[in-house]
């Protein structure tokens, strides 16, 4: 024991074989932030929250991935333990939302919590709706009334919202 060379504690030998790797510090990225985590593994909830705790800025119920070698990845899910070593690379994105909405009446799939104006009407055409990226999309409310919505306005998307697609010309 290194008592007698000015140890003031006793040597603990469970403390360094098994408090070593649970005391170590990792620095891990999300969404290419450091995070710096301890121990020797982690949940994917703990990561999760270490990163927001940390400043990134991400919600508990983003969904979490490893970024794997070759540009592949996998998802962690929250209660599974990823065995934590340097410069492990996470990313954390919202769970993608599909929602269907009506667009000249016909169905068009949108996924994610919110789209521009100039983003409904895209998925509109690629999905067969018969309109033109210029033209003017209107939200139809459920008062009976409209609200023109801009290329580049935000609309909160839900499921069964409807919109109209004009020609810019049309006085209707």
């Amino acid at each position: 024991m290194n008592r007698e060379f000015g140890s003031s504690e006793p040597e603990n030998p469970e403390r360094h074989e098994h408090g070593h790797s649970e005391n170590r510090h990792v620095t891990v990225f999300v969404n290419e932030q450091p995070v710096k985590l301890h121990g020797s593994s982690a949940t994917g909830s703990a990561i999760k929250r270490a990163a927001i705790e940390q400043g990134v800025p991400i919600e508990e119920s983003f969904l979490l991935h490893e970024r794997l070698p070759g540009g592949t990845s996998r998802l962690v899910r929250n209660d599974e333990e990823v065995r934590l070593r340097e410069n492990l690379h996470f990313l954390a994105e919202p769970e993608e939302h599909e929602l269907t909405v009506s667009v000249n009446e016909q169905p068009v799939k949108l996924h994610g919590k919110a789209a521009t104006g100039a983003e409904i009407k895209a998925a509109a055409i690629r999905q067969g709706v018969l309109i033109q990226q210029n033209f003017i999309l209107q939200e139809e409310l459920p008062n009976g009334t409209s609200r023109v919505i801009g290329d580049n306005d935000q609309v909160h998307l839900r499921e069964h919202l409807r919109f109209t697609a004009i020609p810019p010309d049309d006085n209707s």
